[in-house]
């Protein structure tokens, strides 16, 4: 099984295992440290949100970063690389392995983003007396179907009693808990972290230069962010109602795996003027994002976002990162890992719940035709004004613990 797993994972593969070098380690300069695990992109940017928090009120202790995924890391070290001491490849869920990495990095803490939760890590933190912490938690209606059964119950209580304590999303996860039978007192709605980290990252983008460099002035820039297989015949679509109508229009399409870039590329090829953001062509009707964490800054340059995950049936993707920028955001029928921010932006008008690309296409003409930008832009201020903090709420927390 190894040998297919090493080819699999060419990074790391040691850490996995449980054996983060010696030498790198010695970077912690023998000082326990505090560790923050997010799996790949999403759950990263929540977690620099919170390490940046703790610089900002003063922290200075060694962090360690963990993730799962090449991409993950890559975004650790875009956006917060200085913010943290050493990041490493969490480690499979074998006894020994989780064992092993907890002997060489000794935490004070460990905190793990969102929904990343593995038993064997638990079990041992738990014998350790090591504090553990659900960061950004959330129980997804998919997770509760399974949970609220009555022997899912019984294993959500065992499963999330080994937390110390637990940093919620909503008000509906608290409850969901409290119905397995969790104590209220380790419960705590702090919000959603990746909210302050999407306000940290837009003070640092930087839209003009991007609109020179992609040739977008005088378009209506259209972007499809995080797309999925299965989604790009909705989308094409779509697109092709729109042009007829709009004929200046032009669609930024970003699929969800970056390695996919491609066959979302030979899709549109054939029809239209197509090209690569990392390609200099300033001609372009159709193009490709294949870069790696751009997406966000060039919802910056669009007056309508579809958010992918949402055709298809895996909960959607983040729909705050374009509203953050004042963006109208559309997506599909599956927006459940982001059901509250969408009940909101609906009602707020700044979001359209579409069936299928006939109707994302009448939205997509709708805006062309008013763009109202400064009205989306102000719906934005207050929701994101009044949302932010999640941060500062879940440090206070970790740091009543830090000795």
């Amino acid at each position: 099984m190894f040998p297919k797993l090493k080819h699999k994972y060419t990074e790391g593969f040691d850490e996995r295992q449980g054996a983060p070098s010696y030498e790198k380690l010695a970077l912690l300069n023998n000082k326990k440290p505090l560790w923050i695990h997010g799996v790949s992109v999403g759950e990263v940017q929540a977690a620099i949100s919170i390490i940046k928090t703790a610089r900002d009120e003063g922290y200075e202790g060694p962090i360690v970063l963990s993730t799962t995924t090449e991409t993950g890391k890559a975004m650790a070290s875009r956006i917060g690389d200085s913010l943290f001491d050493l990041h490493i490849y969490y480690p499979w869920d074998r006894a020994k392995f989780v064992s092993s990495t907890l002997d060489r990095v000794n935490p004070w803490a460990f905190v793990t983003m969102e929904t990343e939760l593995w038993p064997n890590m638990l079990w041992e933190l738990k014998d350790r007396q090591i504090p553990a912490f659900l960061s950004n938690g959330r129980i997804s209606n998919r997770t509760w179907a399974r949970l609220g059964t009555t022997l899912g119950l019984k294993v959500g209580k065992k499963f999330y009693n080994l937390f110390t304590e637990l940093c919620l999303r909503e008000k509906e996860d608290q409850n969901r808990l409290i119905k397995m039978g969790i104590p209220e007192s380790k419960l705590h709605v702090v919000g959603d972290t990746k909210i302050d980290a999407l306000l940290s990252r837009k003070d640092l983008a930087k839209s003009e230069s991007l609109k020179k460099s992609l040739s977008t002035y005088n378009r209506s820039i259209f972007i499809a962010g995080s797309t999925h297989m299965g989604e790009c015949e909705e989308l094409f679509e779509a697109f092709a109602i729109l042009r007829n109508e709009v004929p200046n229009a032009r669609l930024l399409i970003a699929p969800r795996h970056p390695e996919k870039a491609e066959l979302v590329f030979n899709v549109f090829c054939n029809h239209y003027k197509t090209t690569r953001t990392s390609e200099d062509n300033p001609d372009w009707d159709v193009m490709v994002v294949d870069k790696i964490g751009v997406l966000y800054n060039l919802y910056s340059l669009a007056i309508g976002a579809f958010v992918g995950g949402s055709f298809v049936d895996k909960g959607g993707q983040n729909i705050l990162e374009p509203v953050s920028w004042g963006v109208p955001v559309q997506y599909g029928p599956h927006m459940e890992d982001f059901s509250k921010a969408s009940k909101e932006f609906i009602a707020l008008g700044i979001a359209t719940q579409v069936c299928d690309g006939k109707e994302l296409a009448e939205v997509w003409k709708s805006i062309a035709a008013n763009p109202n930008r400064e009205k989306y832009e102000n719906i934005s201020r207050n929701y994101f004004d009044k949302e932010s903090g999640a941060s500062k709420r879940t440090w206070k927390i970790l740091a009543s613990y830090y000795i």
